[in-house]
């Protein structure tokens, strides 16, 4: 990687007011190293030394405390919120699919990650509660803080324990419609100096190509998923036994398969007009009712989608899983590898979801660079 990359990253670690002086600073340093005799690498690492030492209060940010202490806090319910991912993968990537070293392995690794997120979020928040409180001695400051946020988490974590099935059970049928309403009327800043965050390669892509990809990565995925759960999960659960003979056998047991196999299709259809939503912007663009799908929202929805759908199979497939349980006296976890690999899917997509998923709305607009 060239020397002028990686000064690009160096000035990412900066705050945001103090971004366009020093990049012009390290960039004109680069071009100027041959005839001072400098290394580029030294100034490589200069760069990152005065980066990570350079000061983080709300004037160096361009914000205002209050601004600033938001813009933490939102940073940490994005890493809370990248642990229960983590956490959601690791408890139900393994399912009986993979062998038992490898998912211990994964559940750990998982799990270890998930720690790691949940301390990146106490130390976002318990910074962000220390900017906002009015409270002139920095070390009670600090102390409240830290207490907030330790306590808050703790509560937090205790609720999702409690409800984290009911909650799945009846948020997850809807899951689709609900991340398509959002999308919609979600408010968006229209200045893009409002919306500093770089969308990457879907701004490359383009609006109306992003949400083809979308449309179709969408599809793709929910016919796996179908597929899982009505074909390939059963088949994998009960081996030696046809598609056919297995429903047949939940039938004359009185398990009645067809209500879980109407669960599990209602559960598809709800993912239907997020699709649609997706080819509808891909036709006519973000106009109208569809103005706030550009393509930063196009792929930030799309991966919340990827999420959301992947770890909702374990919801569809509930109904259909405990009658093939009760049947034929087997667990009722996945046994197809399908849903380790739509689980996984989810589990990238949802991080990639949460630490991008909320722009930086109220930074100034970057200089260019000289």
């Amino acid at each position: 990687m060239s020397a002028e990359r990686w000064i690009g990253g160096a000035v990412l670690l900066l705050p945001g007011a103090l971004r366009p002086r020093f990049r012009e600073e390290w960039l004109g340093s680069l071009r100027d190293a041959p005839e001072l005799g400098v290394a580029r690498a030294a100034i490589v690492r200069g760069a990152y030394a005065t980066a990570l030492g350079a000061p983080r209060s709300p004037a160096a940010f361009g914000l205002t405390p209050g601004e600033l202490g938001f813009r933490r806090l939102r940073w940490a319910a994005a890493w809370f919120a990248t642990a229960l991912v983590l956490l959601n993968g690791g408890w139900l990537i393994p399912g009986e699919a993979l062998p038992g070293t490898f998912a211990g392995l994964v559940s750990i690794g998982l799990g270890g990650l998930a720690v790691v997120a949940l301390v990146f979020g106490a130390i976002a928040a318990s910074v962000g509660l220390r900017t906002l409180l009015p409270v002139p001695r920095p070390l009670v400051a600090w102390l409240l803080a830290i207490g907030i946020a330790v306590a808050g988490a703790s509560v937090l974590a205790v609720v999702l324990a409690l409800f984290a099935l009911s909650f799945a059970l009846m948020l997850g049928l809807v899951a689709g419609l609900g991340v398509a309403a959002v999308a919609l009327a979600w408010p968006i800043a229209r200045d893009p100096a409002l919306r500093r965050t770089t969308p990457g390669i879907p701004a490359r892509l383009g609006t109306r190509l992003s949400a083809l990809l979308a449309a179709l990565t969408l599809t793709a995925a929910l016919v796996v998923a179908v597929l899982h759960l009505l074909v390939w999960n059963p088949m994998a659960k009960v081996p030696g036994l046809e598609l056919g003979a297995i429903y047949a056998e939940l039938e004359a047991r009185g398990e009645m398969p067809a209500a879980g196999v109407g669960f599990a299709l209602v559960w598809a259809a709800s993912w239907l007009p997020l699709v649609l939503l997706f080819l509808a912007v891909a036709v006519v663009g973000p106009r109208g009712i569809l103005r706030n799908l550009d393509e930063r929202r196009v792929a930030r929805t799309a991966l919340t989608g990827l999420a959301f759908l992947g770890f909702g199979v374990f919801v569809a497939g509930f109904s259909l899983g405990m009658s093939l349980a009760d049947a034929f006296m087997i667990s009722g976890g996945d046994a197809a590898l399908s849903g380790a690999l739509l689980t996984a899917v989810a589990t990238v997509a949802g991080i990639a979801a949460c630490l991008r998923i909320i722009p930086h709305t109220t930074a100034p607009a970057e200089a260019p660079a000289a």
